[in-house]
């Protein structure tokens, strides 16, 4: 079996939010999923279920990376919007990328990270490596923490390549200062060298 990072999310507070709102989020969820697939040595697939739930399956050097975007994507659709992200590593079976017929310990382990989520970070990963479980209360202390514009900045500056600050703010029609200063309230360079850290170790484990 191919070794697999799986997102179990829902949408936090769904009831309270208008079909238009729901649709619109779940919209962008597949969009960012596009373009992680699009990431260097990357492939991913999402299927929405369950009205407000969700999942993914993508590579493991990814799995925080993915993460952060995911949560930024959501985050990024307005004010109080966000995702829980149940995060299953390990062996699966994804025929075809089809989650439906989907199989192994990566999704199961997934699903039960998501069950075990309550009060607490809003990402998990119960039988993850010790990096990412370290890693991921403290990234969603930071997360909870970004505005709807920060996240939106966040979404294009995790990604492996992103923009520069000045081709961000032509993009979203702020100024390079105010890109910088968002960039710095969201945490980007913390966050940045932690995603670069896991994936390196990711990437040394594949080379052993």
């Amino acid at each position: 079996m191919q070794q697999w990072a799986v997102f179990t999310g829902d949408i936090i507070r769904s009831s309270d939010l208008e079909p238009e709102a729901l649709a619109r989020i779940f919209a962008t969820l597949e969009d960012h999923c596009k373009m992680i697939g699009a990431w260097p040595q990357s492939t991913a697939a999402l299927q929405r279920f369950r009205g407000d739930g969700w999942q993914m399956a993508l590579p493991v050097r990814y799995a925080l990376r993915a993460a952060l975007v995911m949560r930024a994507a959501v985050r990024a659709t307005g004010k109080g919007h966000d995702t829980r992200i149940g995060i299953g590593i390990g062996a699966g079976t994804l025929a075809g990328g089809d989650l439906a017929a989907a199989d192994g310990p990566a999704f199961v382990n997934s699903g039960r990270a998501l069950d075990e989520i309550k009060r607490g970070p809003r990402m998990a990963a119960s039988e993850g490596p010790d990096l990412l479980r370290m890693v991921l209360p403290l990234a969603d202390c930071v997360v909870q923490g970004w505005t709807p514009k920060q996240a939106q900045v966040a979404a294009s500056l995790l990604t492996p390549d992103p923009p520069s600050h000045d081709a961000l703010a032509a993009a979203l029609g702020h100024t390079r200062q105010l890109i910088q200063k968002q960039a710095t309230a969201a945490g980007i360079a913390a966050l940045l060298e932690s995603t670069a850290t896991f994936e390196r170790i990711q990437s040394d484990k594949k080379a052993t």
